[in-house]
């Protein structure tokens, strides 16, 4: 199995598995709380991977807000749609709540929002780093 080269491949494959799961989840509580903390590591393995390409530099840091707040006063271009600008800390609660928080459960209404919000992103992103090269 090939190891994956770049955080955005990272982010591509946290995304994946997360719609593994979430279709195979039949509701269950913590197979949700799974599908986030894979959804929030694709957000923030992309923004990563995009303050990168810019050459910017981060903290080692989960905290998707900060990440973006890092990229808006080195002027990368995130290009971000407005519910994932709006939706960063709940995203990045998303990390650690889903792990570590006993009887914490990430409602089905809100991976099923966040979901198609996250593919869309990544799909974008894909595509304009494949315009950059060609």
């Amino acid at each position: 199995m090939a190891s994956a080269g770049t955080l955005f491949d990272k982010s591509v494959a946290n995304l994946k598995t997360a719609q593994i799961l979430h279709r195979h989840s039949g509701g269950d509580e913590e197979q949700l709380n799974a599908v986030g903390y894979h959804l929030q590591q694709a957000m923030e393995l992309c923004l990563k991977y995009l303050l990168e390409q810019d050459g910017v530099e981060y903290p080692k840091t989960h905290d998707i807000d900060q990440l973006i707040r890092i990229g808006r006063e080195t002027d990368v271009d995130f290009t971000l749609p407005e519910y994932l600008d709006d939706h960063a800390e709940m995203l990045t609660q998303w990390e650690a709540k889903s792990r570590y928080i006993l009887g914490y459960a990430i409602e089905a209404r809100k991976i099923e929002r966040a979901l198609p919000e996250i593919d869309a992103y990544l799909q974008q992103v894909a595509k304009r780093e494949r315009e950059a090269i060609g």
